[in-house]
């Protein structure tokens, strides 16, 4: 059976059991030298001027950036549309006139049966007018109408029927530019497309302030009041297409017809001579001529103002 130690010391105590050997660590040993650790004189102090860049750093040279014409179409060249210059939409009557023609020809049928409907209506209208205060003929050759012999039924009948007539006007120039701007739209029309005028109450207030300004404007002399219906003949298309109110509507017309004179002039002249050549072919030409003269109207409206056509490569079903 085994003894336990005698000695039951640390390592250090017993007989050999030194943990290091005389003489370790050596003096001073962990001290460290005079001076240790402390730097120099202007350790770590930049010398004079670093850190500061030399005169002229970071300036561009002159012309540095600047190119002559850099960014900007060289003479002659055409401006790209959308970049910097605003689309510019190209107008000729000619061109508006055979896009008239082609459409008027792809859509005959609905444009002339709702032509012939508003002037069958309008017609007979009229015919009761007549009937009522047929009038008679002076002897100079001019036609008057003898109101002072009528009774208080038939000053009522001529009152209505005359409003009548107005009305019925009105819807059909809506109805007629609302069907026009749906064939310069690409849109498939049918004759009761033509039947359906948008936004038709501001229609009949723009009409009506149409109406009682050229009225004024012709009281000395049919000419003021034709420059005004000149300026104005956008006025119906803006109300149309655009919602827009009446009195917006016709300040719209007056503005792209002032920066499009010429082109409104001649769009306005040749809707005019298509017009006078459909009452040459007794009266029946209209039938064909007010629909062509509505869509040279359409598309000198739409071009001016900045809007788009269908092109005559894209038939409307």
């Amino acid at each position: 059976m085994s003894q336990p130690p005698e000695h039951p010391a640390s390592p250090a105590d017993r007989p050999g059991g030194e943990q290091n050997p005389k003489g370790y660590p050596p003096p001073n040993y962990g001290t460290p030298p005079p001076n240790y650790g402390t730097p120099p004189p202007g350790y770590g102090t930049p010398p004079p001027g670093y850190g500061t860049p030399p005169p002229g750093y970071g300036t561009p040279p002159p012309g540095y950036g600047t190119a002559p014409g850099y960014g900007a179409a060289p003479p002659g060249y055409p401006a790209q549309p959308g970049y910097g210059v605003p689309a510019q939409q190209a107008f000729s009557v000619g061109d508006a006139f055979n896009w008239a023609w082609k459409k008027f020809t792809d859509n005959a049928l609905a444009l002339i049966v709702a032509t012939l409907v508003y002037g069958l209506l309008i017609g007979a209208v009229n015919a009761l007018i007549f009937i009522v205060n047929p009038g008679s003929s002076t002897s100079n050759g001019s036609y008057t109408w003898d109101t002072a012999n009528l009774s208080p039924a038939q000053w009522a009948f001529l009152i209505v029927a005359y409003i009548a007539v107005y009305a019925l006007s009105i819807f059909a120039e809506g109805a007629i530019v609302t069907g026009c701007l749906d064939i310069a739209d690409g849109r498939p029309v049918t004759i009761g497309s033509f039947f359906r005028p948008r936004n038709l109450g501001m229609v009949v207030l723009a009409a009506l302030l149409l109406g009682v300004i050229t009225a004024a404007a012709s009281v000395v002399c049919f000419i003021p009041g034709l420059i005004f219906e000149f300026f104005a003949m956008f006025t119906i298309p803006f109300v149309v297409d655009r919602s827009q109110p009446a009195v917006q509507a016709m300040t719209s017309s007056f503005s792209v017809t002032s920066s499009n004179i010429g082109d409104s002039l001649l769009s306005w002249l040749v809707q005019a001579v298509v017009m006078f050549v459909g009452l040459l072919a007794c009266v029946v030409g209209l039938l064909v001529a007010a629909p062509v003269a509505a869509l040279i109207l359409i598309y000198t409206y739409r071009k001016l103002s900045g809007g788009q056509v269908v092109p005559l490569q894209q038939p409307t079903a």
